[in-house]
């Protein structure tokens, strides 16, 4: 999967809002589609973790190789197991070190990494509120 690497600040207005919402820490921010995924904050520890920005690139991109499984697994609820209960709004996952969120509009995606005591339908609602 192709993708591009944001500057890293937060120069949009929602990218001001969103840090502002959040109690912990915001680890990133990227926005994505099924062929694309752009990086458009990445914090100063997610950045540490990582021995180069080539390799926190290919961490990402290794991320968002497997985004077919979310946008399949969307399709499993609302089309097979649930069908009738409308649009999967967001996915959540929880690792004992950080909380991923992934919130959907259509075919287009915001992943989040935050604390994992981190609420999560506040950040929801700033992402569907600015971004969609």
């Amino acid at each position: 999967m192709s993708g591009t690497a944001g500057s890293g600040d937060d120069t949009d207005p929602w990218l001001e809002t969103l840090h502002g919402e959040v109690d912990g820490t915001l680890y990133s921010v990227v926005t994505f589609d099924p062929n694309d995924f752009d990086l458009r904050y990445i914090s100063e520890e997610t950045r540490e973790m990582c021995p180069t920005e080539d390799a926190m690139y290919e961490h990402f991109e290794r991320i968002f190789d497997y985004v077919g499984i979310d946008f399949a697994e969307k399709a499993l609820f609302t089309d097979v197991l649930f069908s009738g209960s409308g649009r999967v709004q967001y996915m959540t996952t929880c690792l004992e070190t950080v909380k991923l969120v992934r919130v959907y509009a259509g075919s287009e995606g915001v992943f989040l990494g935050v604390d994992p005591d981190e609420p999560v339908p506040p950040l929801v609602d700033v992402v569907e509120t600015h971004v969609f």
